[in-house]
């Protein structure tokens, strides 16, 4: 296990934030205006969550032998020394970059061949691939069902795609390589291209952040977590809405109406199709030139143990949603 942590400064933006600046973009900010200000509060994390945190640092070094072992190759583990790569700059004139740290590399002195081989190495479209220059290396530790083709890596973002994007970014790599474990079992090593296309997203996502920490703005909303975290305190005890707020809350229980609706619906057709087929596992319909099949079978569940839940500290946050009670109709 390398004898060191996470070496990218905390107050900018690194590679491994770029998973949630895709998805959580508001996150990110809120982490580096803490790191900015000197504010970042204390994490709490899920004990059997640290405990694979803990495994993935402890078994690096294992998988990295593994990857090497299997692509024929001597890599560099751990690389000790943080990268960066300057994208802008600010209103003062200073340099905004994004940093990597590296989990390992394999310079690729002259041309090395790697052949896909089902379910131990994937490549982009199936295709042997020439790597040369430096490779940046990632690994994960993960508990899923394993990646069965390169599209879940590359097309569906897989675990360390967009991270491994930036590291070959900042090492003007050509290639990069990312050896995931699943289950603790199942190695299988994809290797992949730097995407032009995504390393501009990535750019444009960045400046964005850095304007925001610049301006002092935000992201806009996206979804009622964001909405609510936007005003997570209460410092005021009533103020007087402008009346169009009671047609969004009109058109609101109205949707709730429609939802209950169409879910009795739902259960209803749900019920003459369990009386269709009856004690059958199947049925098929023909018309037309056309079949649809029905199945109803069985599931199986494996037993569980009890679930132990751990402790949790009380807490006080304000509710996400708005509550509507009409305390006097209208004269219309």
């Amino acid at each position: 296990m390398k004898p060191f942590g996470k070496l990218s400064p905390n107050d900018k933006l690194s590679a491994s934030l770029l998973p949630m600046l895709y998805d959580r973009p508001h996150k990110v900010l809120e982490i580096l205006r803490n790191a900015i200000n000197g504010t970042t509060p204390a994490e709490t994390i899920d004990v059997k969550i640290q405990e694979r945190m803990d495994m993935g640092n402890f078994l690096e070094e294992n998988i990295m032998r593994l990857i090497e072992n299997r692509l024929g190759i001597d890599l560099k583990y751990p690389i000790d020394e943080v990268m960066s790569i300057e994208i802008g700059m600010n209103g003062d004139r200073k340099p905004l970059d994004i940093y990597a740290s590296l989990d390992g590399m394999f310079y690729a002195n002259k041309p090395k061949l790697v052949v896909p081989e089902e379910r131990r190495i994937y490549t982009e479209g199936d295709e042997q691939i020439t790597l040369l220059g430096p490779v940046p290396i990632e690994v994960k530790n993960m508990q899923h069902k394993p990646y069965d083709n390169i599209e879940c890596m590359t097309k569906d973002y897989g675990r360390g795609y967009l991270q491994l994007q930036v590291q070959m970014m900042v090492a003007d790599a050509n290639f990069g390589i990312i050896g995931c474990l699943f289950n603790g079992n199942d190695l299988r090593v994809f290797v992949v291209k730097a995407d032009e296309e995504i390393r501009d997203t990535i750019i444009n996502k960045a400046l964005t952040l850095y304007q925001h920490i610049e301006d002092g703005t935000d992201y806009d909303p996206h979804d009622i977590e964001t909405m609510a975290g936007k005003y997570k305190e209460i410092k005021k005890p009533s103020v007087e809405l402008e009346l169009g707020v009671l047609s969004s809350a009109k058109q609101y229980e109205e949707c709730i109406v429609t939802r209950k609706e169409i879910d009795a619906r739902m259960e209803r057709l749900q019920m003459e199709m369990i009386e269709a087929l009856g004690d059958a596992e199947e049925g098929t319909i023909n018309y037309d030139g056309g079949l649809t099949k029905f199945t109803r079978p069985f599931r199986n569940y494996k037993a569980q143990p009890a679930k132990y839940v751990e402790a949790k500290e009380g807490r006080r946050m304000r509710s996400k949603s708005v509550t509507i009670k009409h305390l006097l109709d209208g004269w219309s």
